[in-house]
């Protein structure tokens, strides 16, 4: 693999692009009623789904600033203050900040040359490519992209580049697991077979901090395969979908132990 095809900052900006343009509109012709409905996470209604989106937007825009040389690094007491003040705003107010905290984004994206992802950088995982960092960009936007859109569209589903650029790098993501329920699986480790790309990935859910790595082959108790979208919104913990119907399949091991695991991711 050369240096150019192991960038995937051109595309994570391009798909960047794209969904915060839909996610805009969509959120611009939106309904009071709407602002308040509860999004796909359980915590949250929908503003305040927009709220994380906003407040993550203007932090990872300080981010790259201070990765690109143009700014000081951001201190945990600069990004409380975003938090603080986007968690002050109620569902009124939320669209006009959350669209000044993208364009704000974007526009300090859109400066960053295509190489510049290749740069590495020292973030909350150490040492990486920036463009390794700027994927959890992808990884929120899509999955709460998606939170926001499918309380009035059970057939919504992650935008297709944005599964492409995941499926091809899931071991950079963190996996939000549930530590009780993952310690108590007994059928580990797992592997997941992406059905569409034919990326395969391997999980100890027991690690301290469970994320999934490159499958070698070796003798799973448990393989689960599927469609990619699926698979990604999966180990996202957004598996359940009221309605729909699961294309996992389980291709070594048992639906119970499938069960369990879904239930494991929060």
């Amino acid at each position: 693999m050369t240096a150019t095809q192991s960038n995937a900052y051109p595309r994570i900006k391009a798909y960047e692009r794209h969904e915060f343009e839909r996610l805009k509109t969509y959120l611009k012709a939106l309904d009071a009623n709407g602002w308040i409905e509860q999004s796909y996470c359980t915590d949250w209604l929908v503003y305040q789904v927009v709220s994380h989106i906003g407040s993550g937007s203007r932090i990872g825009g300080m981010r790259l600033k201070a990765w690109l040389g143009s700014a000081a690094p951001v201190t945990r007491e600069g990004m409380q203050q975003v938090w603080a003040h986007f968690d002050a705003l109620g569902p009124a107010d939320m669209y006009s900040a959350f669209s000044a905290a993208v364009d704000e984004y974007l526009t300090v994206e859109e400066a960053a040359p295509d190489d510049a992802g290749l740069q590495e950088v020292d973030g909350f995982a150490g040492k990486r490519p920036l463009w390794a960092y700027q994927l959890s960009r992808t990884w929120e936007l899509a999955c709460h992209s998606w939170d926001v859109y499918v309380p009035r569209d059970r057939g919504a589903r992650l935008d297709p580049e944005a599964v492409a650029v995941l499926a091809a790098n899931l071991q950079y993501v963190s996996l939000p697991m549930d530590r009780d329920r993952a310690n108590a699986l007994t059928v580990k480790p797992i592997a997941f077979e992406l059905t569409d790309s034919g990326a395969r990935y391997a999980l100890d859910p027991t690690a301290e901090r469970p994320r999934l790595s490159a499958d070698t082959g070796g003798e799973n108790p448990l393989v689960i395969r599927g469609p990619d979208e699926e698979v990604v919104r999966f180990v996202s913990g957004r598996g359940f979908l009221p309605g729909a119907g699961m294309s996992l399949e389980v291709k070594r091991g048992s639906a119970e132990d499938l069960a369990n695991l879904r239930r494991a991711f929060r």
